[in-house]
């Protein structure tokens, strides 16, 4: 494949882009929003607003990799004060992500990647360079913006074994795709060995940014306030995040044969748009349940609440007395878990963790976590892990471990700056 073939084939499939954009907007409103932005065409009063103004612009397409740029764009706010940071995303759920009130940082939707949209874009916000967070590789945002002269940096890059043999099938087109970006920045090692399979540019190992959130033992307004709304007191909170699809069925299995005393389930979905079938999936199991969207303050908390509304996991993970990990328990390689283990609680991983095996293998290593390799044994890890009271991991163990990981986003600023 070429980029001339790969442009044909876009322009051929966009239709059928669009109309699964409709159908995602009628299980989740949000995509009715900011249609224009999706063709390349953004609000003037945004234009006016950075008129004259070096950006920053930086790609994350969802809430982890929003969620992981955050560190980083709170450096760079401070180091470069004359300038403004431009975040694009690809979903609702990463454009509501919270980054704080700063009046330099602008969101927005990253374009089709149609070269006539791609130009638009970056004749809009002429960036002075372009962070794409993890493994976004668009060809033609690629080729376009090094025409025009937009230096790009793959920030905070990892490649699973499973993702390198899909790139492996069209791996002279993956490396001329590549070759477009002036560095990549690796998580870990293992992922630079991957990346270079595929190309021959500069790669550095500079750690992963989800580290670089500091340790607090001090409860956020959110979950204090999420704990008052639901009447949790003494009760055993078991939160299970992220969860996708085929693992609540799991998990509500094991939570029958549990038969623990003040046991509350709270089952996060990963995707807002699984929210009602996870809902139906519950009800046909003849739980009691609430949905945290309509609960009352007056209401009891019942066995299992569904978490069904969107920013509030890392308050329920604050809250929890123990963790699931959602993707680790069917085949979805296990989702981001430096946000549990940073927060002290005990984090069951089941045996699916492609996405981030380097993290969850250093972790086991220091035994924050507890890995689960037989499904049918959740019931009894759970039991034993409330059993032993263990309300948090040691927080020794824990210091040791982030102290060693973090400062990736610091020495991603220090390349960013090369590039300024």
């Amino acid at each position: 494949m070429n980029i001339f073939t790969y442009q044909i084939l876009s322009l051929l499939l966009l239709p059928f882009a669009f109309f699964r954009l409709v159908l995602r907007a009628f299980k989740q409103r949000q995509y009715f929003y900011y249609w224009g932005e999706r063709f390349g065409f953004y609000p003037k009063y945004l234009k006016n607003i950075l008129k004259d103004k070096k950006i920053i612009w930086i790609h994350c397409v969802s809430v982890g990799e929003t969620n992981a740029a955050l560190p980083l764009i709170k450096i760079l706010l401070r180091q470069y004060p004359n300038h403004h940071i431009l975040v694009s995303h690809s979903t609702p759920t990463g454009r509501e992500t919270n980054l704080g009130e700063f009046e330099r940082i602008h969101r927005c939707y990253l374009p089709f990647d149609i070269k006539i949209c791609m130009n638009l874009f970056i004749d809009f916000f002429q960036p002075s360079v372009g962070l794409i967070f993890e493994t976004e590789i668009w060809p033609m945002m690629l080729f376009q913006c090094k025409r025009k002269g937009v230096p790009l940096l793959l920030m905070n890059a990892r490649l699973s074994n499973r993702s390198l043999d899909k790139y492996l099938l069209f791996k002279d087109f993956t490396s001329n795709m590549l070759s477009k970006f002036e560095k990549i920045c690796a998580q870990s090692e293992a992922d630079r060995i991957n990346f270079k399979k595929l190309t021959r540019i500069n790669i550095d190992v500079t750690g992963n940014t989800k580290f670089d959130f500091p340790i607090s033992k001090k409860k956020s307004s959110l979950s204090k306030a999420l704990k008052k709304e639901l009447n949790i007191s003494n009760q055993i909170l078991l939160v299970a995040g992220s969860t996708r699809k085929g693992e609540e069925k799991v998990i509500l299995d094991c939570f029958k044969n549990l038969k623990i005393k003040n046991l509350i389930l709270i089952l996060v979905p990963r995707h807002p748009q699984r929210f009602e079938e996870v809902e139906n999936l519950i009800a046909s199991k003849n739980f009691p349940f609430a949905k945290r969207s309509n609960f009352k303050k007056s209401d009891q908390p019942p066995s299992i609440i569904l978490g069904d509304t969107m920013g509030e996991l890392r308050a329920y993970y604050e809250l929890a007395d123990l963790v699931i990990l959602g993707g680790s328990i069917k085949k979805f390689g296990a989702q981001n878990p430096i946000e549990p283990l940073s927060l002290g609680k005990p984090t069951i991983i089941g045996p699916s963790i492609y996405n981030f095996q380097d993290v969850i293998q250093k972790a086991e290593n220091h035994n924050l976590i507890y890995r689960l390799h037989n499904l049918k044994d959740l019931d009894l890890l759970v039991k034993k892990i409330i059993a032993l009271k263990q309300k948090a991991i040691k927080q020794q163990n824990l210091k040791d471990f982030l102290r060693k990981e973090s400062g990736a986003s610091q020495r991603l600023a220090d390349i960013v700056n090369q590039f300024l």
